[in-house]
């Protein structure tokens, strides 16, 4: 049985609010609107904030240092991952420690070994409630979501078959040592200095 064609994308609704399936999602591919698909609707996330895009450049640009230092290293900014047939989130950054996808996966289905997100005022409550709560049932060993208006972290890490905080934001002082991703530390100085901006 063949899957039912697409709906014609129309610059008017594009494709949210749609039910589609995993597949069905990732067949859509590039598209002039971000999406994710929560529980096989198809959802937009807002656009990203000055802000937030220097925290993404300065986030990627350290990740980047220890991904040159570890060849076996993988992230990827802005990529869909497939955690189940009803649910592709598109983190901010997914990464993954060495050994646990090939060189150059087709599509990202692991969940990561860390995802890190960094807040929005147009996102905040659903990626700190059900976002956190899915990375937790799927599997991710490490969530931090980030908050470019202060530079705070909550850090979740992996505590049996849940993500616990480990510690309030206001805790973690100069660097961010990840578990998940063994060997990355994250240096708060210039996320700090980025919130402190006029």
């Amino acid at each position: 049985m063949s899957a039912a064609p697409l709906p014609k994308w129309t610059s008017e609704y594009g494709y949210a609010g749609l039910r589609m399936t995993a597949a069905d999602y990732l067949a859509l591919g590039e598209t002039p609107e971000r999406y994710e698909l929560v529980n096989g609707v198809v959802c937009m996330s807002p656009a990203p904030t000055l802000r937030h895009q220097l925290f993404f450049g300065e986030i990627v640009f350290q990740m980047a240092t220890i991904v040159r230092a570890n060849p076996g290293f993988r992230y990827f900014p802005d990529s869909s991952v497939q955690f189940s047939a009803d649910t592709v989130y598109e983190p901010d950054l997914s990464c993954y420690r060495p050994g646990r996808i090939p060189p150059m996966p087709s599509r990202l289905t692991e969940a990561p070994d860390l995802v890190i997100e960094i807040l929005s005022p147009g996102s905040r409550a659903f990626d700190l409630a059900a976002k956190k709560d899915d990375y937790e049932r799927f599997g991710v060993v490490e969530y931090w979501a980030i908050d470019p208006a202060d530079a705070r972290v909550r850090c979740y890490r992996r505590g049996g078959d849940q993500l616990i905080e480990s510690a309030s934001p206001a805790a973690i002082d100069r660097t961010l040592p990840s578990t998940g991703l063994p060997g990355f530390v994250l240096n708060m100085a210039p996320l700090r200095a980025l919130a402190q901006m006029q």
